[in-house]
């Protein structure tokens, strides 16, 4: 990257870009151990001596209450998101999650534990909208991919935790070191600036330079792209609000490609992420991998050997999906996950019918893992990378709320029905289905999802208006020009 004649910086703006999306990525790992938390929770809960006894319909409300909160979470998402901004929302998102962890840890009833899972999802629903959008935003085109698969390595690092600590420790205990983890994220959270685009799209384009310049650095490539971004929002207040209600500029708004192509992109990008089991088997870890092993395998054992593989791969998607395309990394995956799942049932199903002798009844643990690593490394990281590239930033604040709707009914449905699933059709039943599903989630994607790798997010708004970002006729540049030379608001 040329430096221009600003020179150095004392901290490289890798570094600042880092702090800034540090406390994002912290309270995804509370996000990650909010999802795995009943895997442990409950299994402390069944023991005789528990001072909290729960029926099967308590463990399954526990498990998928968060999906329910989610919607509310992610409902009021686009209006925080457009009105107080990245950063304030980042910040009010960490407060009924620490609430929650608070009160569960406080809990001598079944009520108090659901408020608790309630409260929690409500803030992971604010967060759902808010993170990918926001660590786009601090991040340069080439930084961006590895910044936004840290989503899927916080998820892992989350689970991971709240495993670990609910396995050695009371989980009152193991309450407050997962609840821990957002008052770091506030902290760090409160250090960061307000984006730039959010400042921008606000007209703010004075404190919108300051901060570009503090997160980016002083060069001649982000320099320019700093100058597109800013006239790009000159250009678009001017031209879409003069003279129009809000109800003609949403009506308007649902009709434009660049909103409704990336919506419906992100729609099936959340359901192949739930129905792929990423909720589900942090929830049920125990049971399933109960199934899987035939109690070859101790319970714990087992669990702990899921999330390594999950934390290990997710450290490997940062690297993965910075290096290859998006779309490389996703089908990748999916192939995997699919022909994983189809193979783990069919071996199950053999042991079932005796093909499959005692002394090999754990084979079927060899396929589970790698759907583990499959999924892991495609589709747990590059949904949240599309959602945090695809949407416009005029509509970033609105896509990504209505898009997080189906994710937030999909984590509930999913998996509310799972331990039916389980009992009815089997694991075995459980993973031919969402094999399926997988596999047609994949093939809308493949004919619909673009490349964004190495893209501005300019440049991805361009693609959906179907138009070329390096083609700007001279009428636009006279009115860049124009504007250029206007009063910053």
């Amino acid at each position: 990257m040329a430096e221009d004649a600003y020179g150095k910086q004392r901290v490289s703006p890798f570094l600042r870009q880092s702090l800034a999306v540090s406390g994002v990525v912290l309270y995804m790992i509370g996000t990650g151990a909010n999802i795995a938390f009943p895997g442990v929770l409950l299994q402390q809960l069944r023991e005789p001596d528990s001072v909290l006894q729960l029926t099967d319909e308590h463990e399954s409300w526990i498990a998928s209450i968060l999906g329910l909160a989610l919607v509310s979470g992610i409902a009021i998402a686009p209006i925080c998101l457009q009105r107080l901004g990245r950063r304030l929302t980042n910040q009010l998102s960490t407060l009924p999650a620490l609430g929650g962890w608070a009160l569960m840890v406080a809990a001598t009833g079944p009520t108090a534990l659901l408020i608790s899972r309630t409260l929690q999802g409500f803030g992971m629903g604010l967060q759902a909208a808010a993170a990918p959008v926001s660590i786009a935003e601090y991040s340069s085109p080439k930084l961006r991919g590895a910044f936004l698969a840290t989503i899927a390595f916080s998820f892992a690092t989350g689970m991971l935790f709240a495993h670990v600590f609910g396995t050695m420790l009371y989980w009152r205990s193991a309450a407050i070191a997962c609840g821990s983890v957002y008052a770091i994220s506030l902290i760090l959270i409160s250090l960061s600036p307000e984006t730039p685009p959010y400042l921008a799209s606000k007209g703010k384009f004075s404190q919108c330079r300051t901060s570009f310049r503090w997160l980016r650095g002083h060069y001649h490539d982000s320099e320019k792209e700093l100058e597109v971004l800013l006239n790009s929002q000159r250009m678009g207040t001017a031209e879409t609000t003069a003279g129009k209600t809000k109800l003609q500029v949403y009506l308007e708004i649902v009709k434009k490609p660049e909103f409704y192509k990336p919506t419906v992109i992100m729609m099936f990008m959340f359901v192949l992420f739930q129905i792929s089991g990423m909720t589900v088997v942090p929830s049920y870890t125990v049971p399933m991998m109960n199934e899987v092993t035939d109690g070859a395998i101790e319970a714990n054992t087992s669990m702990l050997m899921v999330d390594v593989v999950r934390f290990v791969t997710s450290i490997m998607a940062c690297v993965v999906v910075n290096k290859l395309n998006r779309r490389t990394v996703l089908f990748i995956g999916i192939i995997i996950s699919v022909v994983s799942l189809f193979i783990t049932a069919l071996l199950l199903y053999l042991r079932d019918f005796g093909y499959i002798t005692e002394e090999y009844k754990w084979i079927p643990v060899i396929p589970t893992l790698f759907y583990i690593f499959g999924k892991t490394l495609g589709i747990l990281p590059i949904p949240w990378a599309i959602a945090g590239e695809i949407f416009p930033l005029a509509y970033r604040s609105l896509g990504s709320g209505i898009s997080g709707m189906f994710l937030s009914i999909m984590f509930f449905v999913v998996v509310k029905t799972a331990p039916t699933s389980f009992k009815e059709i089997g694991v075995n039943g459980t993973f031919l289905v969402y094999g399926m599903c997988i596999a047609f989630c994949g093939a809308f994607l493949y004919f619909l999802l673009p490349e964004t790798k190495g893209k501005t997010l300019y440049e991805i708004e361009c693609h959906f208006k179907g138009i070329d970002s390096r083609l700007i006729d001279s009428s636009e540049k006279d009115k860049m020009l124009e504007l250029e030379t206007l009063e910053e608001g």
